[in-house]
């Protein structure tokens, strides 16, 4: 997004969005987990909680273009499974003032790396944050349902929101390597194990709720 792009206004939700992903999940001792919302536990499994990461690229399509790096852990939320976003990154001040406003999403501004056979890095002023390479597997690619359905848990203004999001696209099966900076935010991972990695094949999503129309009398 353009530098001259106004840090404090952004579109109201839904946002409809489109792009690929490179997306790795762990298994992480439930001891390095950073801070969750209140009112919400990891989903743990022999003393391992379920994460995520993924390297995102919107692209013009969709309702704006921007690259993203996230972290974010598969939790349980009332009777049903939902992720909270832990970390992430965004290069446009509208996604990050959006993300903080709409829904909670802890966004700050990173620099990124335009891919290069097949690796994307990002990284603040600070230094480095993490880099990924990625190469397919020989395995045919899923059609995700239509749509997959889940929710992003936040804290929002000191309360525990959810907010819904709806994804389809295809995930291809890939081999995945990660570099994760020893002394950054996403030090909590230097203790996990990648279970399965995949690229998300031009993706549509929509992130939050369309706006309830307005009752006549």
């Amino acid at each position: 997004m353009s530098a001259a792009e106004p840090a404090g206004a952004y579109p109201p939700e839904p946002w409809d969005l489109t792009g690929t992903g490179r997306l790795t999940a762990w298994a992480v001792p439930v001891g390095d987990l950073p801070a969750l919302p209140a009112g919400v536990r990891p989903v743990v499994l022999r003393g391992r909680a379920l994460a995520a990461t993924a390297f995102v690229r919107y692209d013009e399509r969709g309702l704006m273009a921007y690259d993203e790096l996230l972290a974010a852990v598969v939790v349980r939320h009332g009777r049903g499974l939902a992720l909270s976003i832990t970390d992430i990154w965004v290069d446009s001040e509208v996604s990050r003032a959006g993300g903080r406003g709409l829904w909670g999403i802890p966004k700050e501004l990173a620099t990124f790396s335009s891919p290069a056979a097949d690796r994307l890095g990002a990284r603040t002023d600070d230094g480095p944050l993490a880099s990924v390479e990625t190469a397919p597997r020989r395995l045919p690619g899923l059609r995700l349902p239509l749509p997959l359905r889940s929710h992003v848990v936040q804290t929002r203004d000191g309360a525990t929101v959810a907010s819904p999001i709806r994804a389809t696209g295809r995930v291809r099966p890939a081999r995945a390597r990660w570099t994760v900076e020893p002394e950054g935010a996403l030090a909590w991972l230097r203790g996990a194990s990648p279970v399965t990695s995949a690229v998300a094949e031009d993706f549509a999503m929509r992130f939050g709720a369309a706006a309830e129309p307005a009752s006549g009398r």
